[in-house]
């Protein structure tokens, strides 16, 4: 599905320029490094929310929105090479991680580097309230990644500590995009709040849809092999929904067999997707991301009715039904 982004064309090269420009370095290692990392950006729906947000609010955007956009997607991209590390990922998406061509030490150095230009971006908005924004953000993708890790050793399994953990490592950052968007223009507090909840539901509809991919074949778009998630003992909507729902004894033979051993075999994970499958977890995780859907729609029904909005509601359709 192709977005209509013909409302936001001259800003998304504003965008790129500026995206270019701070990662300048007189490093030769360091210019490699990012050379690659360009050539194979990825689609930067992230800054075309804050785009979209702060046009479709006021009709046009800021220095500030155009370095604000800049900003998450240092951080976006500065937490994808430290979890490349962190997960020992030689491919991303089909091509080759940082870590992989070069080492950790370079990855991590990299990752560091973009996360000190999204801090000098941030500062260039002059907005105190945009930092701070990007700061809980930040705070809000560690502390999620933590709480995961937590809930994973601890075997805690309920939809509530499920929704915690990714509304704090994927919704969060939605959310600051279309908050720092508003921002950028001059919104007001009801606005911003508006723009924010819409991110925090376009986010949770991103996550659910990506631990849905975690129950089939595997692609080079979606780049993770299939029960990736629970080899990791990540407990996502689908198998979580089956696990509640199933009769008590096989939900507590498939917990046993999820949980009894550090490694699970390639014939124990396709067992746990299976279960999910039949029990209906991918049939309810489609319903909880419609659910979100309908209420980000609604929401978005109340802005200024603009290109940028009818965008913005193509945008929702997109994360419901993309394939990687």
């Amino acid at each position: 599905m192709e977005l209509p982004l013909q409302c936001i064309e001259g800003e998304l090269t504003r965008f790129r320029e500026a995206f270019t420009q701070s990662l300048r370095t007189r490093v030769p290692l360091a210019d490699n490094v990012i050379h690659y990392f360009l050539d194979r950006r990825g689609k930067q729906l992230r800054p075309i929310m804050t785009l979209l947000s702060a046009k479709m609010l006021r009709g046009e955007v800021s220095s500030a929105t155009i370095q604000g956009a800049v900003a998450v997607e240092l951080l976006h991209n500065a937490s994808l090479m430290h979890d490349d590390v962190i997960d020992k990922s030689d491919e991303r998406r089909g091509v080759e991680t940082i870590n992989r061509i070069w080492d950790n030490h370079v990855a991590v150095l990299m990752g560091d580097f973009f996360l000190s230009k999204c801090l000098s971006c941030s500062c260039e908005t002059g907005s105190l309230a945009i930092i701070r924004t990007l700061t809980d953000m930040t705070s809000a993708l560690t502390e999620g990644e933590l709480e995961q890790m937590s809930n994973a050793r601890s075997q805690m399994l309920s939809e509530e500590a499920y929704f915690s953990v990714i509304e704090g490592k994927t919704a969060s950052l939605f959310a600051a995009c279309l908050q720092i968007g508003a921002l950028s223009v001059g919104a007001s507090a009801d606005e911003v709040a508006l723009m924010r909840e819409v991110g925090t539901k376009i986010g949770l509809i991103f996550q659910i849809r990506d631990d849905i991919f975690d129950y089939f074949p595997t692609n080079d778009a979606v780049g993770k092999p299939t029960g990736h998630d629970i080899v990791e003992g990540k407990v996502t909507l689908p198998l979580l929904y089956a696990l509640q729902h199933a009769p008590a004894e096989q939900s507590q033979r498939m917990q046993n067999l999820l949980f009894a051993n550090d490694t699970l075999s390639e014939h124990d994970v396709l067992a746990l997707t299976d279960f999910a499958k039949q029990m209906g977890g991918i049939e309810y995780a489609q319903a909880r991301m419609k659910n979100f859907a309908f209420e980000a729609k609604q929401l978005l029904s109340t802005c200024p009715n603009n290109d940028c909005r009818t965008a913005m509601m193509l945008l929702v359709d997109y994360f419901m039904g993309r394939n990687g």
